[in-house]
């Protein structure tokens, strides 16, 4: 109990990071996107190494490595997992500095459900009643979105593909996800330095700016990106299922929130209605792990 009472309180932070994190990067509203994710990656890299250095997990990290070296196919989903997770944090950022949370927040509210699909077509994973009832709603939800706004919700999608296919090529590696995601920003590392390094010569970085509160906010990043994946990372051993899978919605419903009352983002009819199947598709979803998890309990008896 005590173990499951810390993994709800490290589970709590990271989802309220993860819902107010928005915030932060509108501080840098007035700097590019792609100088902003340039600095994530770069600063993740970093502050993931300090992080290594000070938990002693350098002997696992080379042992990871290794491992990685002596199987193509897991370096693959690496590479793969890196490119992926670069485009999400793009995405997210560009979704932020154009005021469109809630198209961002409506990405990993589809996220879930998504993966259920990949889960079947790439694990051979089967699905319940419900969670075939929940892919549908939720599908019905984003087109309903991209008919009645006229636009197709690329935001939306962008972000729960990405970061669909991300878990699903964390969970084929298999290693350390602290150790991974520290890989992942070392793959990126070379691009990160090289248009880091560029904008400095050609004097557009905001780094020779004479502001340095969008110095140590653009320094920051790798903290603000690394900080609830650690508490995440912290509570997802110690938590069963069923409040994983209702604990997932905490972070996107605070980006609602932050979106609709902070930010004055408009929440209208028609992104009701869309919120409306994306939830109802969500409860289903959840629904689905309690009668797993009660049918996996039975089986054993």
């Amino acid at each position: 109990m005590k173990e499951q009472k810390q993994g709800i309180i490290n589970m709590l932070i990271a989802h309220a990071m993860w819902g107010i994190y928005p915030l932060y990067w509108r501080f840098l509203q007035s700097i590019r996107p792609t100088e902003i994710l340039i600095n994530r990656m770069l600063w993740s890299f970093v502050t993931l190494l300090i992080v290594i250095i000070s938990l002693r997990l350098v002997e696992p990290l080379k042992e990871a490595i290794s491992e990685l070296l002596a199987n193509k196919k897991k370096l693959a989903l690496l590479i793969f997992a890196a490119v992926m997770i670069g485009i999400n944090w793009f995405t997210f950022t560009y979704a932020i500095v154009s005021d469109r949370l809630l198209e961002a927040s409506l990405g990993y509210y589809i996220n879930p459900i998504l993966s259920i699909l990949i889960g079947v077509i790439f694990l051979k994973e089967k699905l319940n009643k419900y969670q075939v009832i929940a892919v549908l709603i939720a599908s019905a939800g984003v087109l309903f979105l991209a008919i009645s706004h006229g636009a197709f919700p690329w935001i939306s999608l962008i972000l729960a593909f990405t970061f669909g296919f991300y878990g699903l090529a964390k969970k084929l590696i298999g290693i350390n996800p602290f150790l991974s995601l520290f890989l992942e920003t070392a793959i990126l590392l070379p691009i990160s330095t090289f248009f880091f390094t560029s904008w400095l010569i050609d004097h557009t970085s905001t780094f020779l700016q004479p502001n340095i509160a969008y110095i140590l906010l653009l320094i920051g990043a790798g903290f603000i990106t690394i900080a609830p994946l650690y508490f995440f990372s912290q509570a997802a051993n110690k938590l069963p299922l069923k409040i994983l899978g209702f604990m997932q919605y905490i972070g996107p419903t605070l980006q609602v929130l932050v979106a609709v009352f902070i930010i004055g983002e408009t929440f209208g009819t028609e992104r009701f209605i869309t919120f409306g199947f994306i939830w109802v598709a969500c409860f289903l979803y959840s629904i689905s792990h309690l009668l797993q998890k009660k049918a996996n309990e039975k089986a054993r008896i």
